[in-house]
C-alpha cells in the first residue's frame, strides 16, 4: 500500500472513530443499541472497513462490545458503573483541584473564573449546561499541571457523559454552575490548596446524593 493511501485510510478511519463516538457519548446511539455498519459507512461516504477500524479503537474504550458472530453494539450502560465512575472522580478531582491551587497562573483562575460567568446556549440548553460544566472541571485539571491526573479524569469523564446525557433527559439537572464553584475559584486565586481540594470533594458528594436517586430509577442494573 502507498503512503499516501495509508494516510487517506487513517484519515476516514479517524473520521468514523470521531463521528461514532460522539454519537455514543451523545446517546445518539443509545446505550445497547446494535451498530449498522453499512448504515454508517454510507453516511460517512467510505467503506465498512474504517468502520471497523473504529470499532476496535471503541471497544478497546470500553464503549462498543464486537462479541463473535454477532452484531457490534454500544455498550451498555449501569447504575453500579455510575456510582464506581463517581468513585473515580471523587478520588482524583480533589487531587486536581489541590495542585490546581498550587501551581495555577493567574491567566488560568482567569480562564476558569470566564468559565464560571459563561453563559448556557438558550437553543440547546440541556447539552450546553453539560458542555459548559466539564469546560469548566476541564480547566480546573488542566491547572493542576499533572497531565496523568487530566488524562485520567478526561477518560473518566467520557465514560460518565452518557449518564450525564441520560439523567438530564429525565428531567434531573444536576449540571448548573453553582455558587460552590464561585467557592473553588476563589480558594485557586487564594492559592488555598486544603480549601480547593475540600471544596471540590464536598460538591462532588452532594451532586452524586442529588442524582442517585434518580440513577436509581432510571438505570438498569448490571447484567
Amino acid at each position: 500500500m502507498s503512503e499516501s493511501v495509508s494516510r487517506r485510510s487513517l484519515t476516514k478511519a479517524d473520521a468514523a472513530y470521531a463521528e461514532i463516538r460522539s454519537r455514543i457519548l451523545s446517546c445518539d446511539l443509545p446505550p445497547g443499541s446494535v451498530i449498522d455498519q453499512e448504515l454508517l459507512a454510507n453516511w460517512l461516504g467510505s467503506s465498512t472497513t474504517p468502520v471497523r477500524e473504529a470499532l476496535r479503537r471503541l471497544e478497546a474504550e470500553q464503549f462498543v462490545s464486537l462479541p463473535a458472530h454477532s452484531d457490534a453494539r454500544v455498550s451498555t450502560v449501569s447504575v453500579e458503573e455510575f456510582e464506581e465512575l463517581h468513585s473515580v472522580r471523587l478520588g482524583l478531582e480533589p487531587l486536581a483541584a489541590g495542585l490546581a491551587a498550587e501551581r495555577a497562573e493567574a491567566a488560568d483562575v482567569a480562564r476558569i473564573r470566564t468559565l464560571l460567568e459563561a453563559k448556557p446556549d438558550a437553543a440547546a440548553p440541556v447539552e450546553s449546561e453539560l458542555d459548559h460544566s466539564r469546560a469548566f472541571h476541564r480547566a480546573i485539571y488542566a491547572a493542576s499541571g499533572n497531565r496523568t491526573v487530566t488524562q485520567l479524569l478526561d477518560a473518566t469523564w467520557d465514560r460518565i457523559s452518557r449518564y450525564r446525557v441520560i439523567l438530564a433527559r429525565a428531567g434531573t439537572a444536576g449540571t448548573c454552575l453553582t455558587p460552590e464553584h464561585r467557592r473553588i475559584v476563589d480558594a485557586l486565586a487564594d492559592r488555598d490548596a486544603a480549601a480547593a481540594s475540600r471544596l471540590v470533594r464536598t460538591h462532588l458528594e452532594d451532586a452524586f446524593q442529588d442524582l442517585l436517586p434518580a440513577a436509581r430509577a432510571v438505570l438498569p442494573a448490571a447484567a
